[in-house]
């Protein structure tokens, strides 16, 4: 049987810059520019989420956050995914703020403190032309 091919992202013109980074290995975020907001955005959208603004600028981020929550992934949805499983799913308070949701890179010597850790972005092909940002712990 042939192996499956990870589904692509879904890029348009309003997260296109967000793919574009990750391809330079750079984790790209939008920060409103409302003076009375100026808060980073993720996911990419077309106007502030918290103020409304549709003044959004792309700014690259440090790429460090903490892990706020965790699950491991036995069986994924994708036949293409199964290979990588187990794996673990995290989401991520970055630095900036924003939550992203991603994976971690290696799977840890144990689960049981995860919670608060820190990590640090690294960029991992997703596809011949599609990097995607995980997660590493540092």
């Amino acid at each position: 049987m042939a192996e499956a091919k990870k589904p692509p992202p879904r890029i348009n013109p309003t997260n296109r810059p967000f793919f574009e980074g990750c391809n330079e290995q750079r984790l790209m975020l939008q920060q409103c520019e409302a003076a009375d907001c100026r808060r980073h955005v993720y996911f990419p959208r077309v106007c502030c989420p918290y103020c409304g603004s549709g003044d959004l600028e792309w700014r690259q981020a440090s790429g460090s956050g903490t892990i706020v929550t965790y699950t491991i992934v036995h069986r994924p949805n994708h036949p293409s995914f199964f290979p990588e499983a187990p794996y673990y799913f995290i989401a991520v308070r970055l630095a900036e703020g924003p939550l992203m949701y991603s994976r971690l890179v290696e799977k840890p010597q144990s689960d049981l403190d995860l919670l608060g850790r820190q990590v640090s972005v690294t960029f991992v092909p997703h596809s011949d032309d599609q990097m995607l940002p995980y997660f590493r712990l540092t």
